[in-house]
Formats: structure tokens, C-alpha cells, sequence
């Protein structure tokens, strides 16, 4: 059995020139280039499993670019699953941007230009493969570009262990038993990608209703966000804005109106008298009077007091 192992020796503030042959030579052109002001280098393992390779990889923060000018020169019918390890990888392939988080894992199609975008130290587990050995259809592996998968448990912590153990172990094993255990491989890879809870993307509706329940889940935290509500689920703030693109509203004004909606719910309710309007309106974070005001009579065509006096007349706000 083939095996193999690479490392790029690290130089500040540039990309060296072995870690980019490493990355060029292996993966049809992949070139790294700067994410930070950290130097640019990396490790890399192999083996060889018939049709199917095996790598482990780890790097510090950078950017691993195919070009539609290296998709061209270097054309391959393969496709690659890569399970994040330690760090975060933002993959963008088409008009896909999809956030994969430590213990998840995300596929793409080498014969298209892709970036990965690493912004911290990383390190991952990647499993490249012939498309024809598939047994899923072109639209089901469409349907597999457009999310990603936990290899924490079950199939993927099995498939995330046999690519680790397959690497270390590659120049021990008998040669003939390679595509056996390149077969075994795809197996896994199978199991990942039609596991039941990922077997069929939800439509976007479904997803938009997931977003908005967690909106409305965490509107008392100031820290809600596209950002967060990406991280939380697992998705790109890309992605999140494209769910809400027919919607008529973006994410953003949706949490505002979602906050300002609960704010109007507390100034209604009997049950909250004793609270002043700043304190209400502070909990769903609005800080500042005049632009909370601003905001509630764009709404709803009146200001907070007006609203808590036309509900509950003999108050006083």
C-alpha cells in the first residue's frame, strides 16, 4: 500500500514554495495563499486505497484556491469529503457558502473551482473518490453539495477513525488488500451522505421555519445575529441571506421585527404594569430611546407609550 508524507516548512507572511507544490501536485492545482498576517504551512499524510486516497491534513490559517484556470488544466471526475477536525472551514463552490464546523464534514466536486477558507489553525480528514463510484444518482449528489454532515457519531465518527487509522497504518498493510479497504471506504462514505436525518435536503421553507424558531428562541440575547444564528446551524450567512431572499425581508430586519413585536407583546400584557418601557424595550435590545421609538412607530404608526395606553387605558406608562 501506498503512503506518503509531506510537510511545508513555515515563513513568515508568505506561502512557502514546498507547501504550494505539496498542495499543486496532490489536489490538481489547489494553491494556498495568506488569511492572516501568520506564516503559511502545513502537513499532509496519504495513502492509497485503490481508487480511493486517504489524507490527513493540518495547517495554519489560509486559503486553499482551485481556479477555473486549474480546473481546466488539471480536470478530475472525482469528488472529496473533508471532516473538519480542530478549526473551522468555510467552503465556497458556485454560489454555495457553507460554514463546516469542528466535527462536521462537507463533500465537493474537484472538476469545479473551490476555495477553502481556514482562519485559524486546522487540521482534517479528507477522503477523495471516483463519482462513478457512487451509487447515488446526479441530483442526489447535487442534493449532498448543498450541506454538511456530522461525523462526530455513528457512521461519520466510524468513517473519521478508518481515514485517521488507514493513514497511520498505510505502509504497514499488505498492498493487495488496498482496494478492499478502498471499497470499505466509500461504504462509509455512503453511509454518511444517506444516513436517514440526512437522506433528502429539507425545501428552503422548512429550513426558513427552523431559523425562525430560533430566532424567536433567543431574542433576549444580545448577541443574536446572522453570525450566530450561521454558527448555531450549522450554515453561512451567505446561506441564511439567500433562505430569506423571497421572503420579502432580509434575516436582519426579521430579527428586528421579531424584537420589536415581543417589545409591543410586553407593553400589552396587564401582567407587566410595573415595568417602564425603557426596561421592556432593553430586554429584546433596544438601548437608546429615540431610535427605539423611531423604530416601534415605523412599525406599528405610534409610539410605545401611545401603544400601552391604547391597550390599557387606565395605566400610565
Amino acid at each position: 500500500m501506498q503512503a506518503k508524507m509531506w510537510c511545508g516548512d513555515a515563513d513568515v507572511n508568505r506561502v512557502t514554495d514546498s507547501w504550494s507544490e505539496i498542495m499543486s501536485t496532490e489536489f490538481g492545482g489547489l494553491a494556498p495563499r495568506l488569511a492572516s498576517d501568520a506564516p503559511v504551512t502545513g502537513t499532509m499524510q496519504a495513502v492509497v486505497l485503490g481508487a480511493v486516497e486517504a489524507f490527513t491534513i493540518s495547517g495554519t490559517p489560509q486559503v486553499l484556491s482551485r481556479s477555473p484556470r486549474a480546473a481546466r488544466r488539471n480536470p478530475s471526475e472525482s469528488l472529496k469529503l473533508c471532516a473538519v477536525k480542530t478549526g473551522r472551514a468555510v467552503l465556497h463552490q458556485g454560489d454555495r457558502e457553507l460554514v463546516v464546523d469542528r466535527g462536521r464534514a462537507v463533500m465537493y466536486d474537484v472538476a469545479l473551482p473551490y476555495e477553502l477558507s481556514f482562519t485559524d489553525t486546522w487540521s482534517c480528514s479528507v477522503v477523495t473518490f471516483p463519482r462513478h463510484s457512487f451509487v447515488l444518482t446526479p441530483n442526489e449528489i447535487r442534493e449532498c453539495l448543498e450541506r454538511t454532515y456530522d461525523v462526530r457519531a455513528g457512521s461519520g465518527a466510524l468513517l473519521e477513525h478508518f481515514v485517521t487509522t488507514a493513514v497511520a497504518e498505510g505502509a504497514d498493510v499488505d498492498p493487495s488488500a488496498a482496494t478492499l479497504l478502498g471499497d470499505a471506504g466509500m461504504s462509509l462514505v455512503s453511509a454518511v451522505l444517506t444516513a436517514p436525518e440526512t437522506r433528502s435536503a429539507p425545501p428552503s421553507s422548512a429550513v426558513r421555519e427552523q431559523i425562525l424558531r430560533h430566532v424567536r428562541r433567543n431574542l433576549a440575547d444580545p448577541g443574536l445575529s446572522v453570525g450566530s444564528i450561521a454558527s448555531a446551524l450549522h450554515m453561512s450567512p451567505r446561506t441564511l441571506q439567500r433562505i430569506f431572499a423571497d421572503y420579502g425581508h432580509t434575516l436582519s430586519a426579521v430579527i428586528r421585527r421579531e424584537r420589536l413585536a415581543s417589545v409591543h407583546r410586553d407593553l400589552t400584557n396587564p401582567n407587566l404594569l410595573d415595568r417602564t418601557i425603557s426596561s421592556l424595550a432593553s430586554r429584546y435590545g433596544f438601548y437608546d430611546a429615540p431610535a427605539f421609538t423611531r423604530a416601534f412607530r415605523a412599525e406599528y404608526g405610534t409610539t410605545p407609550s401611545d401603544a400601552r395606553h391604547q391597550a390599557l387605558p387606565h395605566t400610565v406608562a
